[in-house]
């Protein structure tokens, strides 16, 4: 054991005196985060601001038509009747393309049908915010023309209003809305960032050893194999533990504050202890994976080459719950390696506490870290595999 404690202390020495760890596991979070969550948050408030004051809109139609003059006197929209409309709009340059039938005042005076059409890009957030203020506009329009009808016939508006819609959140603190959306990332955010910087770790702790010509003089020594083994995994793993803490304190500090001013943020107690438990036996099942390709390899070349085989499918996988509601996930996603510990993060974070699938992720989850750390061990005892050439 005492042969343990000394593989583990020159580890975790030699880890820490490279500043680029100190670097990427505490100072990259400390600062990366505020100013992520601050961009996003100045982002969403400059396009709704950017929408509120001013919207440029391309009208075709009769110019001395009602909604031409509605349009033109308000003071937040400017009209652009220029031309090449659908080209400004693909380039930005314009938020909107109304389309208003020449004889649309004759209809709306003889009651009959008509339409206004309005063509926005899909793929632009402006233009999108623009077509749903537009669209009010024109509701609250078709609403007036509706009333002035009835009136004229001497029917109360009220007739055709036989009860009203009032809409109204659960009981629960309403969030952000954009806090919100960032809360359905986060677990995907905090895992790649756990495990990124032990890639390049598990890379020198055996492979980079090799190469040095430092790894077979300790294996010589009076050291047991197990003791450095474990000795190396628990140092990998607590800079993952680390970079967990940091992080994990980064994001929720700067949300904290980034959206202190708008709507509530709430993430329940429980749910950072559920948090915790399952990142830690990720990132424990994920370093022993590292540390079986860094025996493997010959190199720092090739054991960089092979763990930047492993962390990609390993993120893909953790964007795969991304866009799921975290009320309606498929009870086959808590079946699958790394997206299971996404997904019942997703649910913790928005409050849902299911014993099933909390007690069938950490299953799996001590299936996952017992099989690698055996892996791992069958690995580092193998003489083949620890001198290959």
């Amino acid at each position: 054991m005492s042969n343990f404690w000394v593989i583990l202390k020159k580890e975790l020495i030699d880890i820490f005196r490279d500043k680029k760890t100190i670097l990427f596991t505490i100072l990259l979070p400390i600062i990366m985060y505020p100013a992520m969550f601050k961009i996003i948050d100045y982002t969403m408030k400059d396009a709704t601001s950017s929408v509120e004051k001013n919207v440029d809109i391309a009208y075709k139609g009769d110019t001395n038509s009602s909604v031409y003059k509605m349009l033109k006197s308000m003071k937040n929209i400017t009209m652009d009747n220029s031309g090449n409309e659908n080209e400004k709009l693909n380039k930005g340059k314009i938020s909107l393309i109304i389309e208003v039938p020449k004889d649309f005042d004759s209809k709306i005076s003889k009651e009959s049908e008509t339409d206004i059409k309005i063509i926005y890009d899909e793929d632009s957030n402006k233009s999108t915010m623009a077509s749903s203020m537009i669209k009010e506009i024109f509701n609250k329009y078709s609403k007036s023309v509706v009333d002035k009808r009835l009136q004229a016939k001497g029917i109360k508006t009220e007739l055709l209003i036989p009860f009203e819609i009032k809409e109204q959140t659960s009981d629960k603190q309403t969030k952000d809305s954009m806090a919100q959306g960032i809360l359905n990332i986060l677990p995907t955010i905090l895992i790649i960032f756990m495990i990124s910087p032990t890639v390049g770790i598990a890379a020198d702790l055996i492979a980079g050893e090799k190469e040095r010509g430092t790894f077979e003089p300790l294996l010589s020594t009076s050291t047991s194999r197990m003791s450095i083994f474990w000795g190396k995994l628990i140092a990998i793993s607590t800079i993952a533990i680390i970079t967990l803490i940091v992080t994990l304190a980064s994001m929720i500090g700067s949300m904290l504050y980034t959206f202190s001013s708008g709507g509530n943020f709430t993430i329940p107690i429980g749910a950072f202890a559920i948090i915790g438990i399952v990142s830690i036996f990720v990132l424990i099942a994920l370093s022993s994976v590292e540390i079986s390709i860094s025996i493997f390899a010959r190199s720092m070349k090739e054991a960089n080459t092979y763990l930047g085989g492993f962390i990609v499918p390993v993120m893909i996988l953790t964007y795969v719950p991304f866009m799921m509601d975290a009320k309606s996930i498929g009870f086959v996603f808590f079946n699958i390696p790394v997206v299971n510990a996404v997904v019942v993060m997703k649910e913790a974070i928005a409050g849902i506490f299911n014993p099933a699938h909390i007690v069938v992720v950490l299953g799996w989850h001590v299936i996952y870290v017992i099989a690698t750390v055996f892996l791992a061990k069958v690995m580092f005892s193998k003489e083949e595999v620890v001198f290959r050439s």
